[in-house]
């Protein structure tokens, strides 16, 4: 290349960028425009609730774990997924996700501790025994979770080891925060539980990936209960969403509910429609 090739070419890039890096940071959600909403918006979530919660949000991080090892468009297809949860403390095997793909299948396991009044509820999250999703193995999968007392606050960190092609295993860990609040339909009447949240991934402790998310239920109190969350990358090397899409039950004795994991190549913008 030559000299004016490449100034032309540094000249066009440099313009491309300006442009992008002079837009405005993103606004928060109007629930937060007028500050912290968390005393407003106690969600009373079902302990069960919070179990399936952190069983779908952990089922979603092993998926891009498998993305950030393969690439996006290797990971795109429907998988089947089924949580259950009847909120019972110390009891990791009534608290469980089950995701299947072509050749593969993994389950992760819920431990909750006692709800604390003054201060929140701690899930543990873990895989139980050997575990693959779409022929990619993974093992020793584990996730810190955590809610505050009123429901409004999921933090979580996450740890997997995926074996890459070579045979070797990969570290990755993960941070998520998400804010829960409720939120009434103006047309059905049905209140909704909303999130919003964002995640960041890591190899071998340094981040390289980050994702928006965001969610969406409705309990089965006459309706049908159904579940959605989704995921953007917003850093990373092309677009990918991940979404869970699940229905049936969800009340205060448990958290019952099938559906389907979802990943493409479809873009942050515009957003997922939530349809229900």
């Amino acid at each position: 290349m030559n000299m004016n090739a490449k100034f032309v070419a540094t000249y066009v890039l440099s313009g491309l960028l300006g442009s992008a890096l002079a837009a405005e940071p993103p606004g928060p959600p109007d629930i937060y425009s007028a500050g912290p909403a968390a005393p407003f918006v106690v969600t009373n979530l079902y302990t069960a609730e919070r179990a399936a919660y952190a069983l779908l949000e952990a089922a979603m991080q092993i998926a891009a774990a498998r993305i950030m090892e393969t690439s996006c468009s290797l990971s795109v297809g429907v998988y089947d997924v089924f949580v259950f949860s009847d909120g019972s403390v110390h009891k990791p095997d009534y608290s469980f996700v089950v995701v299947d793909s072509p050749a593969s299948t993994f389950t992760l396991m819920a431990d909750l501790d006692p709800p604390n009044t003054f201060r929140g509820q701690r899930i543990a999250v873990n895989q139980s025994g050997s575990g693959s999703f779409k022929k990619v193995v993974f093992s020793s999968y584990t996730a810190k979770v955590s809610f505050n007392s009123q429901g409004t606050i999921m933090a979580m960190d996450t740890s997997v080891s995926v074996i890459n092609a070579s045979g070797l295993p990969n570290a990755y860990s993960g941070k998520l925060i998400e804010d829960y609040y409720q939120a009434v339909d103006e047309i059905s009447g049905l209140p909704y539980v909303i999130d919003w949240g964002l995640q960041s991934f890591s190899k071998i402790g340094y981040p390289v990936q980050k994702y928006w998310q965001r969610s969406k239920s409705v309990r089965d109190n006459s309706v049908q209960g159904r579940t959605v969350f989704v995921k953007d990358r917003l850093v990373g090397p092309t677009s990918c969403r991940i979404v869970i899409d699940t229905h049936d039950y969800n009340n205060p004795d448990y958290f019952y509910q099938s559906g389907t994991l979802t990943i493409s190549t479809d873009t942050p913008y515009p957003g997922y429609q939530f349809d229900f």
